[in-house]
């Protein structure tokens, strides 16, 4: 049986202090955002109409690289990695559009888009892997270990069944970001080793 490789994607990783860190989710949503760092789908009524994010004053940087840091959990990205996800991806998700509005007010891109892949994937060795539990539930995974055999059925880009917070890409969308010209921009990403036999 091939291994399939899969890598979990970092949405706060150290980076050019020249890019942007957003602090909060579209405007409008209110009590609805949550769904989108959990994998719930948002009907078109719930998502704003030429939504917006605000850049935070307290964090500097203006440039709006192709994976934007964010710390609400939100995988937030240029039209070029939505594109490589869309080219070989399987499994359900959700573009959505959004624009990203600088500190003086003004767009700084309106070509980046919130993905929200739906639901869950059950995909980890729980044995191998390091999860915190508390009364029976998940309160965070440390170690991210896959099971290969599960991993046969996993699509290209999904959620963590232990932790929907988590993102992760196969290598197949992985090959197609790195074939970008010019190169990705503040793209992160922890390769998740498989299980022994």
């Amino acid at each position: 049986m091939t291994k399939a490789t899969f890598y979990r994607l970092n949405l706060l990783n150290p980076r050019n202090p020249d890019f942007c860190v957003l602090q909060t989710y579209p405007e409008g949503m209110g009590l609805k955002s949550w769904k989108l760092c959990r994998g719930e789908p948002v009907p078109p009524e719930e998502y704003p109409v030429n939504a917006q994010i605000l850049m935070s004053d307290s964090e500097p940087g203006m440039q709006v690289p192709d994976l934007v840091s964010n710390t609400c959990n939100l995988l937030i990205v240029s039209r070029r990695v939505k594109e490589a996800f869309e080219a070989v991806n399987q499994g359900p998700v959700q573009f959505l559009p959004i624009t990203i509005i600088n500190h003086k007010k003004r767009p700084a891109s309106n070509d980046h888009f919130i993905v929200n892949p739906l639901g869950t994937v059950d995909i980890l060795d729980t044995k191998a892997s390091k999860i915190v539990y508390l009364n029976g539930e998940v309160v965070k995974v440390d170690t991210y270990v896959v099971d290969p055999q599960k991993a046969q059925q996993a699509p290209d880009l999904f959620r963590v069944k232990e932790n929907p917070e988590a993102y992760v890409i196969s290598q197949r969308i992985a090959d197609g970001i790195l074939k970008f010209d010019p190169k990705p921009t503040n793209m992160a990403a922890s390769k998740m080793e498989p299980s022994s036999p």
